[in-house]
């Protein structure tokens, strides 16, 4: 058992030509219970040690899928320190994932209020890109807000948040 190697089959580099459609999930349920908490060590100190330069969300996102309860205090204090909206969005959709803690809808919400900025040209393909971190919560509050965003009147908003919602509704069945 190779963690480090493990780590980098699941973790690739952070460009498009590695991350492009690549799904670390297959991967990780193959994996033992020994390994994934080796995974999740490794992983944590990913977080701690190599976050300074920029923080990857695939670490971020699979800490979540390992419900990984001692990540916990890492990504508290990553919320804290980030200035990122995007990024605040992930680590609070990955600790909501983690241990269902409420404070997390409001922060997503405040955080897609802060994207939601007409003067960021931007605007448009980071709100679409949050509406699929915001329907990881199946709560009231964030499917009401993307119902909100589905009547917007950028076509590229109000399609994107209805993708989320049909997404949605189809882990709900």
């Amino acid at each position: 058992m190779d963690i480090e190697k493990i780590v980098a089959e699941i973790i690739p580099p952070s460009d498009y030509q590695h991350r492009n459609g690549f799904n670390n999930v297959p991967l990780i349920d193959k994996l033992s219970d020994d390994e994934k908490r080796g995974v999740q060590d490794a992983l944590i100190y990913k977080l701690l040690f190599e976050s300074e330069k920029e923080i990857d969300t695939l670490v971020i996102e699979t800490l979540a899928y390992l419900k990984s309860q001692k990540s916990l205090p890492v990504l508290y204090k990553l919320l804290e320190k980030c200035s990122n909206g995007m990024i605040k969005l992930v680590i609070s959709a990955s600790i909501f994932e983690i241990n269902k803690d409420s404070n997390m809808i409001d922060i997503a919400i405040g955080i897609i209020k802060t994207i939601d900025d007409k003067s960021d040209a931007y605007y448009v393909y980071k709100l679409t890109s949050a509406f699929y971190y915001l329907a990881k919560f199946h709560e009231r509050k964030t499917t009401k807000l993307l119902e909100e965003y589905s009547k917007h009147p950028e076509y590229l908003i109000s399609y994107n948040a209805k993708q989320a919602l049909e997404k949605l509704s189809m882990f709900l069945e």
